[in-house]
């Protein structure tokens, strides 16, 4: 194996190693430490796929009014309507609709793949593959 195909693939693997650490460390920042709020619907766009993209509103314990978005969103929802939602005080991750937090699972499927390649390609590289 040459030296640049291992220093691309090693590169690779470390690059989504790391997003698959952020999206866990994002996913237990907001199970572990996340405020419960209920956020109020201020827009409702749908798009093409039939999924909704909303805008909420919800209030951080300093008083402020805060807004985010959530994206690729299943169940219609009205203006005013309210939702429950979580936010990091920490502010590490982003505020997000409580019931994908709770049905997602942190598990690094990038890990799983990229280690063993690592591994491998490493392996190559030393013996001369």
């Amino acid at each position: 194996m040459s030296v640049w195909a291992y220093v691309v693939i090693s590169a690779a693997c470390i690059a989504l190693i790391l997003l698959d650490i952020r999206g866990i460390r994002i996913y237990r920042a907001l199970r572990g430490r996340g405020i419960p709020v209920k956020a109020r619907c201020m827009g409702v766009n749908r798009e093409e796929r039939g999924l909704y993209t909303i805008v909420l509103n919800y209030t951080h314990t300093d008083g402020k009014v805060y807004q985010f978005k959530e994206g690729s969103f299943k169940a219609p929802v009205r203006m005013g309507d309210e939702l429950d939602a979580l936010y990091d005080p920490a502010g590490y991750a982003p505020p997000t609709v409580a019931s994908r937090v709770t049905r997602k699972r942190a598990f690094p499927y990038f890990t799983v793949v990229c280690l063993p390649l690592l591994v491998a390609a490493t392996s190559a590289y030393i013996n001369g593959i």
